[in-house]
């Protein structure tokens, strides 16, 4: 009823490019054409780092689509006189030429691929050789000119076998498989398949693998072992799944379809059918949506569901027609056939019969046409293949005469050179020996001459000895002296230094000591001031006040907490006073009872909170005590109470930022500029003595811990009141 055959071939072989392999993401494709684009604008010179801009830029749009690419490589071919490196030149071509290949322009590619070709012999550059001879035998495949196409395969083959370039090997091992494929010679496909597979694997390429798969899996089905052909093509599905490749999952799920269609398993075909339906409407791709449709409409068949049958193949010989596929068109009709017949329409069934037969003549002319073709292409293709294994042959053999023609030209060589350095080594000999006897001669007048002299100087010697032992008597007292004088200078210069050296670092350690100790006078000092601001006598006069009022007022559970918490923050001030850092919780606690105290005693005329962020873990933190309490008092005394606010409220908030704790006290009091009805409090400690202690403290801190610390109080911005920032440096217990 269909030749799934025909369908196969269309959507099955994959061919793999050098140049343009994978893809990647579209965001992160967006962000580098932008990030290039950008780069480009700022450089306008036309030099060869503006060509590299441009190549990266169509090698990037390439990837969505050869039309984007075009520019970009014709911009870099119209400055190329300024270029000295010729091979942006080459790429510039090549880039063209596989642009131009996409867009079905195949002599303009080839034009252009070959002078890539040409400029990249003339310059040695051997990879720009191989990637344009695979592309220049890509464009013969598709024109199915297998003879040129595997001439150029199997250069490029040798190329990247010579640059050890694995990965380039076996994408060229594909195309060569697919050659073979195409002239039905499919043991070696089969071959070539099984040499590129185990690489494509070892560098983990999906797009390979893939391709690699699908073929093999055409080749069962070649060979009507459809059990094969499934399992290979659900691998490359699989792969392509993985990686997101649209094109090759619609491609993997309408050949499983046509494949379970063959085997008669309808329910199969269908499902695998419509997801290759789904891809191909998103990749608009037409063509094979018909095949799909013719597919899916033998699938209905097979279950009698005439009605959807019928649906697809009217929907599958009207993508023939506008297409003008004529497999298609021929199988689309005797589908109709099949189904009117069954639907028990006669004049249908007669109708697409008639068609069917039309488009069949029509086929079986053109394969016999093709036949005829194929057979003197197949020759050529024959002729091809021997041509370049005899040449291969040839070369081999002129080869291993070269090398051993090198080798002997070598041995002539090392056999010169030993015979000259032995004629140097007796040359050497002949000069030595005449050497000697002239030393020997020498030798022999000087020792007469010595005999006579000694004749007459040993008289003088016996002379002399007695003068040179008082001489040397002499001399080395002389010599004691001196160096006795010698060691005892060293040795006073040496203890003078000593002494030096003790009396410089006694200094350094009093110098120490005397920093230290004022250091820990003014921590002590500002300790003390924050100890006497915190509980200074009228803040413990008005709460005894306060307490005084709740028991005459006969309240004695608010007198009670209030004595309470009272005795709390008291116990926890002198705690804390004795050290200069707290665990921050006892810290927190205490600076949450004085703003309850206050509340309370001021008839919580004012809300507060305290936040602390979820990262601050407080008993394993240390603070300095009594820093913050200054600033809760300021907004309380001198920004709220007196200041009739209704809503009033103070916000302390702490967070940690990498290794610092940040601070704030936050209140809509009057600001900082605004005056509060001082009758209505009794407060007789200024603003400024606190934020004085404040800032003192800082200064000691970042003074052990430079750049650690820091306090700021300013008017808020978006509303009335102040915000207090302190910056501490994070210490852990």
């Amino acid at each position: 009823m269909f030749n799934s055959k025909s369908c196969l071939l269309r959507i099955l072989f994959a061919s793999i490019g050098l140049t343009i392999i994978g893809m990647v993401p579209g965001n992160a494709q967006t962000g580098k054409i932008d990030s290039l684009t950008q780069l480009l604008k700022t450089h306008t010179q036309k030099d060869q780092k503006r060509a590299q801009i441009l190549l990266n830029l169509g090698s990037e749009n390439m990837r969505l689509s050869p039309k984007l690419a075009l520019p970009y490589a014709e911009e870099v071919l119209s400055f190329q006189d300024n270029m000295k490196d010729k091979t942006y030149i080459s790429n510039a071509h090549r880039m063209k030429g596989i642009s131009q290949f996409y867009l079905s322009m195949y002599p303009e590619a080839l034009e252009s691929l070959n002078k890539a070709l040409s400029i990249d012999n003339a310059v040695n550059n051997a990879v720009g050789t191989a990637a344009d001879l695979s592309n220049i035998g890509l464009v013969y495949m598709t024109q199915s000119k297998f003879a040129e196409a595997l001439k150029y395969y199997l250069e490029a083959l040798q190329k990247h076998e010579v640059l050890k370039n694995e990965l380039n090997v076996a994408i060229t091992l594909t195309n060569i498989g697919t050659v073979h494929n195409e002239m039905s010679d499919y043991k070696v496909a089969m071959q070539n398949y099984q040499r590129a597979l185990p690489i494509f694997r070892k560098y983990k390429h999906a797009v390979g693998q893939s391709s690699t798969l699908t073929n093999i899996g055409t080749i069962h089905f070649k060979n009507n072992n459809i059990d094969e052909a499934i399992k290979y093509s659900k691998m490359s599905l699989a792969i392509t799944d993985s990686i997101g490749d649209t094109r090759g999952s619609a491609r993997e799920n309408g050949n499983l379809s046509a494949y379970y269609s063959k085997l008669r398993q309808s329910d199969l075909a269908l499902k695998y059918g419509f997801k290759a339906i789904e891809g191909n409407e998103k990749l608009s791709n037409t063509k094979s949506l018909g095949f799909n449709m013719q597919n899916i409409s033998d699938a209905f068949y097979q279950q009698q569901d005439y009605a959807k049958a019928k649906t697809y193949g009217l929907n599958a010989l009207k993508i023939a027609r506008d297409l003008d596929v004529a497999e298609i068109k021929r199988d689309a009709s005797l589908g109709l056939s099949e189904i009117y017949n069954a639907l028990k329409a006669p004049d249908s069934t007669l109708f697409y019969y008639k068609l069917f037969k039309e488009y069949g003549d029509s086929i079986s002319n053109d394969k016999k046409k093709n036949e005829i073709t194929r057979m003197g292409m197949k020759y050529e293709f024959d002729k091809t293949e021997a041509i370049y294994k005899q040449k291969q042959v040839l070369a081999e053999g002129q080869l291993k005469q070269n090398q051993l023609q090198l080798a002997l030209n070598n041995a002539e060589l090392q056999r010169g050179l030993q015979l000259r350095n032995l004629q140097n080594a007796l040359l050497e000999n002949e000069k030595l020996v005449r050497r000697e006897k002239e030393r020997q001669l020498l030798i022999s007048k000087n020792n007469e001459k010595l005999q006579s002299s000694k004749l007459n100087a040993l008289s003088q010697e016996q002379k002399l000895n007695q003068l040179e032992i008082r001489q040397l008597w002499l001399y080395g007292i002389l010599a004691i002296i001196t160096l006795a004088s010698v060691l005892i200078y060293i040795l006073n210069l040496n203890r003078i230094r000593r002494l030096r050296f003790a009396n410089i670092l006694q200094r350094q350690e009093a110098e120490q000591s005397t920093l230290k100790l004022e250091y820990q006078y003014q921590l002590s000092e500002s300790e003390l001031r924050a100890i006497r601001s915190q509980m200074n006598p009228h803040f413990i006069f008005n709460v005894l006040n306060s307490i005084e009022s709740y028991i005459m007022d006969n309240d004695k559970r608010t007198a009670s907490r209030l004595i309470q918490k009272f005795a709390s923050l008291s116990r926890l001030i002198l705690e804390n006073s004795t050290k200069s850092l707290v665990p921050a919780d006892k810290e927190w606690k205490s600076l949450q009872l004085y703003t309850e105290l206050e509340a309370m005693r001021y008839n919580n005329s004012f809300t507060y909170s305290f936040v602390l962020s979820a990262d601050i873990s407080l008993p394993t933190i240390l603070l300095p005590p009594m820093l913050i309490q200054p600033l809760i008092e300021n907004s309380i005394l001198h920004g709220i109470i007196g200041a009739g606010i209704p809503d009033a409220y103070i916000a302390v908030a702490m967070q940690r930022s990498d290794q610092t704790l940040l601070i704030t006290v936050t209140d809509n009091g009057i600001g900082l500029h605004g005056k509060t009805n001082r009758t209505v409090i009794n407060v007789n400690k200024e603003k400024s003595i606190g934020l004085k202690s404040i800032k003192e403290r800082i200064d000691l801190i970042n003074t052990q811990y430079p750049g650690s610390a820091s306090f700021s109080i300013e008017q808020r911005t978006d509303q009335q009141g102040t915000i207090a920032h302190i910056s501490l440096p994070l210490l852990s217990q």
